[in-house]
């Protein structure tokens, strides 16, 4: 590995330019360049500039579901990582857009009730799923994450972050002899459901280790089939949608009646209304309730993913999800600074929408009208897995 300031100077100077293009296209290479430096700036004033470390892409997966084999679709979002080993016994974790840095230590167990909604919790999680199956080579690891997969409508950022952390603990402790998917798949597994208390099945987790648009059939789960597919996305393209301060955790109590009001402007119930139809009234209304107009644009949304799915799904079962066997302590250790997703109040930065061709243009103008010029960015499927990108 090289030293963090001669990568830094390196990306400057354009050395890194046609890996970047390679990554995320040349449209998005200055964009990216900045966030590279960022990324490494950040970690080596913290950690220090005369250090190696190692840079690690590791992009968002789309994970679709339904009733046969499930289908994952991985993108070029992807986390950005810049780590090394510590050679002690905590891991020292910090991220974007957040404040305090986590320290977690091998040795303090958990789970821990107060650290599952935080990313202390899923780096502990993913600790102690390493050891649990019994890989005992562990080191700590120095991070510094930058995501552009923020927490929103369709993102679910904790099972991003534990492929992340996973795929770089066995890359920094196991090289020789790394795990494979299906390892990495039951440690993010048994993470998420011990130490956050949440679903995750395992077949996105395959397509982000890969890059590929994958399918899991896990009808006999200890020998899952898993085929690397050119999903048909049905003249239907992705697309994140910078909302700014929008809050879209409304109390539950408002939630129903604020859509009826909503859907009394629109003139008709969102179910008799065509995608193109609905954007463009929501293009031509004055005075929009955002949060109210997010969650029909979800139901557009998951309309489109649950016709890609049924277009590539195949016969089988999906993964199972994991129960969780670990029995909650009542208090943390140390403190949770770290939050990964949004909690009441505090406001949602993206939305993931899929959209078709039909309804592109109105919907287009209805997103900048409601958000303004440059809040929309094209999600395209990834050209490569989770990998370490600059050594």
């Amino acid at each position: 590995m090289l030293k963090s300031e001669a990568v830094y100077n390196a990306i400057q100077k354009g050395e890194y330019d046609e890996m970047l293009t390679a990554c995320y296209g040349a449209d998005r290479l200055d964009t990216n360049r900045t966030r590279y430096e960022e990324a490494l700036s950040v970690w080596s004033r913290i950690y220090g500039r005369a250090r190696k470390a190692a840079v690690y892409s590791i992009p968002y997966s789309i994970l679709l579901a339904g009733d046969g084999a499930d289908v994952a679709i991985p993108t070029d979002l992807d986390m950005v990582v810049v780590a090394a080993d510590n050679y002690t016994n905590i891991s020292r974790v910090r991220c974007r857009n957040y404040l305090g840095e986590d320290n977690v230590d091998l040795y303090q167990h958990g789970p821990y009730g107060d650290e599952s909604g935080f990313v202390i919790g899923v780096v502990r999680g993913v600790q102690q799923g390493f050891l649990h199956y019994g890989y005992r080579r562990m080191k700590s690891v120095d991070m510094y994450i930058d995501a552009d997969t923020l927490p929103g409508q369709g993102l679910d950022d904790a099972n991003h972050l534990a492929m992340a952390v996973a795929y770089i603990i066995n890359d920094m402790c196991y090289m020789g002899e790394k795990l494979g998917e299906k390892e990495l798949a039951q440690i993010v597994q048994y993470a998420l459901a011990n130490h956050v208390m949440m679903d995750n099945y395992a077949t996105d987790t395959y397509a982000t280790l890969r890059g590929k648009c994958v399918t899991g059939d896990f009808t006999n789960a200890d020998a899952a089939v898993i085929n690397e597919v050119e999903a048909d996305m049905l003249d239907c393209e992705m697309y994140t949608v910078n909302i700014g301060t929008t809050d879209i955790n409304i109390d539950d109590h408002e939630v129903d009646p604020r859509l009826d009001a909503f859907l009394d402007r629109l003139g008709k119930d969102v179910e008799d209304m065509s995608e193109k139809e609905f954007y463009t009234v929501l293009g031509e209304l004055a005075d929009v309730d955002k949060e109210a107009s997010l969650f029909l644009m979800d139901y557009f949304t998951q309309e489109n993913f649950s016709r890609i799915y049924s277009a590539n799904a195949v016969e089988g079962m999906g993964s199972p999800s994991v129960e969780a066997t670990k029995e909650i302590e009542k208090e943390s250790v140390g403190g949770a600074a770290t939050v990964y997703r949004n909690k009441v109040n505090k406001p949602y930065w993206m939305a993931l929408c899929c959209v078709t061709a039909d309804a592109k243009e109105a919907f287009t103008q209805a997103m900048e009208k409601l958000y303004g010029e440059g809040c929309l960015a094209k999600v395209n499927k990834a050209v490569g897995g989770a990998r370490r990108v600059i050594d």
